[in-house]
């Protein structure tokens, strides 16, 4: 309230209105830039309403993108087969280009690298530890880089576990020579993945940043149904204005003695 009669207090020592009708004005005058001030502050509010909660809101994209991606790349391929889906108009290729995109989308953001990242770790720790990869993991490994490196996955599908171990037979620890022989083979294979998850890390947390930073510039508008809002409030508030300054302005001439003319009054409406 201090800013705001201070506000009419200098619009005052401007104009010296005379009488109740040119203090009134005065008032109304000041009225109509306090409220156009409004109308930044407002403008400012819905700019940080999207703002304040873009980390957050990001972070929550990012993680549900990229844990749909995982559960698409876990799915069994066998229910992608031909035989198996209701429409055959798709082509195999196109059935296979669906299930493409997700292991492309995994190794596009953070999370998703993570997750390559500690199963080729888990892969390397059974093969130092086992001599070999274990079924499951292979599994995993052929769901997650199919479409990306086949060589890579058949080549640790190759280190797979022993036909013994794959029947179960109990007791003694098997070693295959010709597996043993594979072992550092695969195991540099998985380093070299490893090395390139490692790059595509530091290029996802680079691309997110940048993308955080260009979605955070993008809303430097406030949303459309906003905009307009506060446009229309605004014109409105400019035409009060304009009206009474120009009725102020009017009077105190009148009453200085100057030849004021009628004003312009333009109908706008059709004609008949």
């Amino acid at each position: 309230m201090e800013e705001f009669h201070d506000l009419v207090k200098q619009l005052q020592e401007q104009y010296e209105p005379v009488g109740i009708v040119e203090e009134s004005l005065v008032q109304t005058i000041a009225t109509c830039w306090w409220r156009k001030a409004r109308v930044i502050r407002a403008e400012n509010g819905e700019i940080r309403k999207r703002l304040d909660t873009l980390a957050v809101d990001r972070a929550l994209r990012d993680s549900d993108k990229a844990n749909l991606d995982l559960v698409l790349t876990e799915m069994d391929l066998h229910l992608f087969r031909p035989e198996n889906q209701a429409d055959q108009q798709v082509s195999t290729k196109d059935r296979w280009s669906i299930l493409q995109r997700p292991q492309s989308d995994v190794r596009r953001h953070h999370s998703g690298l993570a997750y390559l990242s500690a199963l080729l770790k888990t892969a390397k720790s059974e093969i130092a530890s086992n001599g070999y990869i274990s079924e499951m993991v292979g599994n995993k490994i052929r769901n997650a880089f199919c479409f990306s490196d086949l060589l890579f996955v058949l080549t640790c599908l190759d280190a797979g576990p022993p036909e013994a171990k794959m029947e179960d037979r109990p007791a003694e620890k098997i070693v295959d020579a010709q597996t043993d022989g594979k072992r550092p083979a695969v195991v540099a294979y998985i380093d070299a993945h490893l090395e390139r998850i490692s790059t595509l890390k530091r290029y996802a947390t680079e691309g997110e940043s940048l993308g955080a930073d260009a979605e955070a510039r993008s809303f430097s508008l406030p949303p459309a149904d906003a905009t307009d809002k506060l446009l229309r409030y605004e014109a409105h508030l400019d035409r009060q204005l304009h009206r009474a300054m120009d009725q102020l302005e009017r009077l105190q001439g009148q009453r200085r003695g100057e030849n004021v003319p009628p004003p312009l009054n333009i109908n706008l409406g059709r004609r008949r």
